[in-house]
């Protein structure tokens, strides 16, 4: 009888065949995360592009940039529109969100409102791709009223929320975005290719929890060598001692809200770190707001030439526990290295940066 041998593999040829895929998808699979995530950068990048041609667009029919809070310039201390509605909203005109823009200004209340449509809605090009936070506030989910990513620079120091300011002489923080006040191309002293207009913040997961904002313990300076601390960057958590937001909405929550913590970033402490207010509630008078993001290493920065730069974690940002300067003088140059001089218009440095 004539045996007929069949070719097959082997139990310990199977084996191996398994082993090397499984060597070759363990190889493979960072790269591939790496790919998305550098592909979802980028699209962030484009979308804070977008958001500066924008500016520069509205600034070429105003002859002004738009305020943090405020409708848009209308003589030398009044502003049309809603002056609750935000910079974001502002620009929409210019992103090509007429009918958004249009709604908003007809409505033109005076507060959050529910029933409005324009506090629900949710554009896109504000959104950061990598942004893995939730779509409604852990905190009064009822009171989320669109959301998003992106935010203004306020400048280097503690940004006081109502500090009034015209629109001829509010000259109130040192960076280009202001508060019920519109700051212009010539005062940029520094150049538009070293100021940063616009960064990104992450929206939270809890009260806690990277990305959101906390209260100051009252026994801790305003000093960033102080408030870095007060947030744990391998537990992605605030320490217990800090005070939390609770039954408010959350940063990110608001899209179109003037409230400075819906709007602003500023730039003494480090990139990914800390964001703190005198208060428990969007009310408070005072905050530091650091910008936030999900890409490895660092945040996406626009500048007022409307470039975008990757700014890193580690970026020189000078002696941290040096006092602020006082808020008459919007010239001198930041105590913050070149990360705090980057967030201001005029303080006269040198900065050398390149990521």
């Amino acid at each position: 009888m004539t045996l007929i041998r069949r070719n097959a593999f082997t139990l310990v040829e199977l084996l191996v065949v398994i082993a090397i895929i499984g060597v070759l998808i363990a190889l493979l699979l960072p790269a591939v995360q790496q790919a998305r995530e550098a592909a979802r950068r980028m699209q962030c990048t484009n979308n804070l592009k977008q958001l500066g041609l924008a500016i520069q667009l509205y600034h070429d029919a105003y002859n002004a940039f738009p305020a943090l809070r405020a409708g848009n310039p209308k003589g030398a201390a009044s502003y049309a529109g809603n002056n609750r509605l935000n910079a974001r909203f502002a620009v929409l005109p210019f992103m090509e969100q007429n009918a958004l823009y249009d709604q908003g200004m007809a409505s033109a209340v005076g507060s959050y409102d529910s029933s409005d449509p324009i506090w629900k809605s949710t554009v896109d090009s504000f959104l950061c791709p990598s942004n893995a936070g939730p779509t409604e506030s852990p905190e009064a989910p009822t009171q989320t009223a669109g959301i998003a990513d992106y935010y203004f620079f306020a400048g280097d120091r503690p940004y006081r929320s109502y500090p009034g300011g015209t629109y001829t002489s509010g000259t109130q923080n040192s960076g280009v975005f202001l508060n019920d006040a519109w700051s212009r191309m010539s005062s940029i002293i520094d150049g538009t290719s070293n100021t940063m207009g616009t960064s990104e913040g992450v929206r939270p997961a809890s009260n806690r929890s990277f990305g959101a904002i906390v209260t100051k313990p009252s026994a801790t300076s305003w000093l960033p060598v102080s408030l870095t601390p007060l947030y744990d960057r391998t537990t992605k958590q605030y320490i217990s001692t800090v005070g939390v937001f609770s039954s408010q909405p959350l940063r990110g929550f608001r899209a179109w809200d003037g409230a400075i913590l819906f709007t602003a970033v500023t730039a003494a402490t480090p990139p990914n770190s800390v964001l703190i207010s005198d208060g428990t509630s969007h009310g408070g008078s005072q905050y530091l707001l650091s910008p936030t993001s999900y890409h490895p290493g660092g945040v996406n920065a626009g500048f007022m030439d409307g470039s975008v730069r990757f700014i890193s974690d580690t970026v020189d940002t000078g002696n941290q526990g040096a006092n602020y300067r006082d808020y008459a003088d919007t010239s001198s140059p930041s105590p913050y290295g070149v990360w705090g001089a980057m967030s201001t218009k005029a303080g006269g440095e040198a900065i050398s940066y390149s990521n």
